[in-house]
């Protein structure tokens, strides 16, 4: 247990840690790996090497093991079983929790289809795991930090709701979830930063930051609409992602992504068709932006 401590996190994205996220994103999105479609052999497989991660990087099970198992309903009698991975940095005596998030699950595979979901949500968790690794080697921080990957996302935001009820802390000692989702695919180099109201003055003490040259952080109040590009449906983008479950708990949030596109929810969602060099910058503004919260997180307040 530390007791006191006197520096802010910072942390610095170097070559290989952006080589070794590539390598995570090209694991989880792989043909093996047949879409991660929650329920299936190939989902518990991808839990088991995001644990195996977290145990790499010095990281600590908050249970008794990294997989932390539930059910959820599913249709109008039947249940299914998922998997959160749940890990945790040192704890810090008397300090508040930044859980970070990434959904892991996909959609499987429809026919020979293979739906990769290497976008949707590889890229998440390959941030989320390397952003992980980076925070268990900084013994310098403010901040204790839970890295939660979810399942069964895309069935209704069945992970982060049981995380919430199920949850190992006290959810007023968690400061905000920082939501990772989806952050492969570039719209002009722009990354999406989704906030609410207990974000806001710690929003406004970013704005002047100079962002990666290929990736800008486009920061929006959390109210507003986005078109689907699938079905030309429009919803709030605070409804879109496990970030809603917190928001709802009046829990500040911070959803960084790049919303949908045309290969969102399609066989050509692939590692391939990713923008790799905005994914490299996006990784460097969320770590910047998470070392900065270290440093003010007082600006940070629960409504």
């Amino acid at each position: 247990m530390i007791h006191a401590l006197f520096f802010a996190l910072s942390l610095s994205v170097t070559t290989q840690d952006t080589l070794k996220a590539h390598s995570h994103l090209q694991i989880l999105s792989h043909d093996q790996l047949a879409g991660r479609k929650t329920g299936t052999l190939h989902a518990s497989i991808a839990a088991d090497y995001i644990a195996k991660q977290f145990q790499n990087a010095g990281l600590s099970p908050v249970f008794t093991n990294y997989k932390v198992p539930f059910r959820y309903s599913s249709g109008f009698f039947g249940e299914k079983e998922a998997h959160n991975v749940l890990a945790a940095s040192e704890q810090i005596a008397n300090r508040p929790t930044v859980v970070i998030s990434a959904h892991f699950d996909h959609l499987g595979t429809k026919g020979r289809h293979i739906y990769n979901g290497a976008d949707d949500n590889a890229s998440g968790v390959a941030a989320l795991i390397t952003l992980a690794s980076l925070i268990a080697k900084q013994p310098s921080r403010k901040l204790n930090y839970l890295f939660l990957a979810t399942d069964a996302e895309e069935s209704g935001l069945f992970g982060a709701r049981e995380f919430i009820k199920a949850s190992p802390i006290p959810l007023s000692n968690v400061l905000i979830n920082i939501n990772l989702d989806m952050l492969g695919v570039s719209k002009r180099n722009k990354l999406l930063g989704l906030y609410n109201a207990p974000s806001k003055a710690f929003i406004e003490s970013l704005r002047t930051n100079t962002w990666h040259k290929d990736s800008e952080v486009k920061f929006t109040r959390g109210n507003g609409f986005y078109n689907r590009t699938i079905k030309n449906q429009r919803r709030r983008i605070l409804d879109a992602g496990d970030h809603r479950e917190f928001h709802r708990k009046r829990i500040a949030i911070l959803y960084f992504g790049v919303g949908e596109h045309s290969n969102y929810h399609s066989q050509h969602d692939t590692y391939e068709n990713l923008d790799h060099a905005f994914f490299d910058g996006s990784l460097h503004n969320i770590a910047k932006v998470i070392s900065q919260l270290d440093a003010n997180y007082q600006l940070l307040s629960r409504h």
